[in-house]
């Protein structure tokens, strides 16, 4: 009996302790849990039976492809570099989610955001640049057709659009009902599509502004919401762009800044991003048509601007340089490129963009490297943000 309690109060301290890494263990679950304190819903249009726009027919992958395929990059970029925000996607591979069932994963999820991604078609095969919607009323007939066109994938789901409580997508009525929901959050979700638009822009892509549509996705989603039409894919050298490996780098890159400006914006989380380094200090030299040139620091990411590809190489004095008294050359893959311009700071390679599209280098656009060596954009933002 003497013995037995003598050993309560190690059984106590034992059973104290116990409870005491219980309580530690699921504490640190729970402050972990609570610190993904903010949700984006990524959803790449169409998918499985859906292709979306063919294009011009010159390409086998089509537009669920390419929204696929941005809208992967766009998360890994935001997981990457936001520990506090978790990511969630309508779909990660070539499956067909209707256009009820995205709605109901962002708001199952509480999300903060949308952002539906897509590519543009046009009967007219000149039309080009990006645009962002916002949910509204459409102001042009283009808007109209297009949303029309957008949420028309309900008649490719199993139940030909029976279960959307008679959402006709080709009645216009439909659109005026759909125009009277009230929107608590369209002045975030304008915010988030200038951003978007700012950074398209300023990867030389045509603005083609922020507008208003009546899509289904972004209009009964209970959460700041938008919808992107990354560019023409009726439009050949558009559809170029888009199915490029450097086009849809850009792309995403862009879309995730945007994210990056709205996330600062609107966010509490103590656990945001650094700052971006300074680059180190640099030898700077313009040239007499303001292209700026700085030294290649050893060990950091500079950004170029690459204007021309040839099978052969070209002549110093070839007209297809334009009067260009400066410039680089490197093989890839057999192919001779041309860069120009040197810096650490991707907004001075942006300059020697402009400068370089003003002189007639219209598909010139930024490429990364590292000691020598190509790294894509991806890579090289990553880095820069370490």
């Amino acid at each position: 009996m003497l013995q037995s309690k003598r050993q309560n109060p190690i059984a106590k301290k034992i059973l104290f302790l116990a409870l005491g890494v219980v309580f530690l263990l699921v504490h640190t679950a729970y402050k972990k849990e609570a610190a993904k304190n903010f949700i984006v819903v990524l959803d790449a249009g169409h998918g499985g039976t859906d292709p979306g726009t063919m294009g011009t027919g010159r390409y086998k992958d089509s537009e669920k492809d390419i929204a696929l395929e941005v809208t992967l990059s766009v998360g890994q970029l935001i997981e990457e570099n936001f520990p506090n925000v978790k990511v969630v996607y309508t779909r990660k591979g070539d499956t067909f989610p209707t256009l009820k069932q995205r709605t109901q994963i962002a708001n199952n999820a509480n999300a903060d955001l949308f952002i539906s991604i897509h590519c543009n078609a046009n009967p007219n095969s000149e039309p080009s640049g990006s645009e962002t919607y916002v949910m509204g009323l459409a102001k042009s007939e283009e808007s109209l057709r297009i949303a029309m066109k957008e949420n028309a994938a309900i008649f490719l789901e199993n139940n030909k659009g029976s279960d959307y409580d008679g959402f006709d997508p080709n009645n216009s009525d439909t659109y005026i009902i759909l125009s009277l929901r009230e929107n608590t959050y369209l002045d975030k979700s304008i915010t988030l599509a200038k951003h978007v638009q700012d950074e398209f822009r300023a990867i030389g892509r045509k603005d083609r502004g922020v507008k208003q549509a009546p899509y289904y996705v972004i209009t009964f989603t209970n959460m700041p919401s938008i919808l992107i039409e990354l560019g023409f894919m009726s439009n050949r050298t558009e559809e170029d762009y888009l199915q490029s490996k450097e086009g849809k780098e850009n792309l995403s890159l862009s879309i995730y800044k945007a994210f990056k400006k709205y996330y600062s914006q609107h966010s509490n989380s103590e656990n945001q991003t650094t700052d971006e380094p300074q680059p180190q200090n640099q030898t700077m030299t313009v040239s007499a048509d303001g292209l700026i040139w700085k030294s290649e620091p050893k060990d950091q990411v500079v950004f170029k601007v690459q204007i021309l590809s040839s099978a052969v190489p070209l002549s110093k004095n070839s007209a297809e340089f334009r009067g260009l008294k400066r410039f680089e050359e490197y093989l890839s893959n057999g192919t001779h490129k041309y860069i120009v311009g040197c810096s650490t700071e991707l907004n001075e390679a942006k300059q020697n963009q402009k400068i370089l599209r003003e002189k007639g280098f219209t598909g010139a656009f930024i490429v990364a490297f590292e000691n020598g060596q190509r790294i894509t954009m991806e890579e090289a933002i990553k880095k820069t943000q370490k």
